[in-house]
């Protein structure tokens, strides 16, 4: 009996794939698709986060894994653990570089979103698997990276390291901070009608000549201040 080259596994925050390492990837993602289209009335409608072993894959080849996972189900992959390293799948490719240094092993996530007047800070950096809320407030020494809409007061580099950053799916906030930096951030004239409340694509802030500047992830901000 031939082996199944795609077995699915559930843990405590998602789905783990376990990846035959020796069939060709062509070969794979056929499987990937045919599971999960068999499986989509089981799972329903749903996001999770996707962990793969067995195998080791490139970022490329995890970005395949995700679309024929989406492609063939109505679930949406939010987090990607590779090869243990933990990604935003959103912001995969835009800011591959970026994205090499260690804060997704050091960095407090919290799965939720923060509520108005809820306070939270950590020691390092910090991912937000949900919302800022308005009147929510969040502090850490190292950067903060929020997958969905930013709304409530984020200080980063806290009290005063001006080299960290600010990403967040959607941006709807006039009141941040990025070390000894704080206030509105500046949006640059070239960019000035991509970057809007509620805007879908996740925008990067960081401190530019003294300067909060904020610009879509796209627009490579972020690696050319690495």
């Amino acid at each position: 009996m031939a082996k199944d080259p795609v077995i699915l596994k559930s843990n405590k925050y998602g789905l783990s794939l376990q990846l035959d390492p020796t069939i060709p990837f062509e070969d794979l993602v056929r499987a990937i698709c045919e599971k999960f289209a068999a499986s989509a009335d089981f799972f329903g409608q749903t996001e999770m986060i996707l962990e793969t072993f067995g195998r080791e894959i490139t970022a490329e080849e995890g970005m395949v894994i995700i679309d024929a996972i989406q492609l063939n189900s109505s679930i949406k992959i939010i987090l990607l653990n590779e090869n243990g390293e933990l990604k935003d799948t959103r912001m995969k490719g835009m800011i591959d570089r970026f994205y090499k240094e260690d804060i997704f092993e050091n960095a407090k996530i919290i799965r939720g979103s923060i509520k108005n007047t809820d306070e939270e800070f950590s020691d390092s950096s910090v991912i937000i698997l949900g919302d800022v809320k308005a009147k929510a407030s969040v502090k850490a020494r190292g950067n903060v990276i929020v997958l969905g809409t930013l709304s409530g007061f984020v200080h980063a580099g806290y009290p005063d390291n001006t080299g960290c950053y600010i990403v967040a799916g959607e941006y709807d906030s006039k009141d941040i901070a990025i070390g000894s930096v704080s206030g509105s951030p500046t949006i640059q004239d070239k960019w000035s009608l991509r970057i809007r409340k509620t805007q879908s694509e996740p925008v990067g802030i960081t401190v530019w000549h003294k300067e909060l500047l904020a610009e879509p992830i796209s627009s490579g901000l972020l690696k050319r201040i690495k």
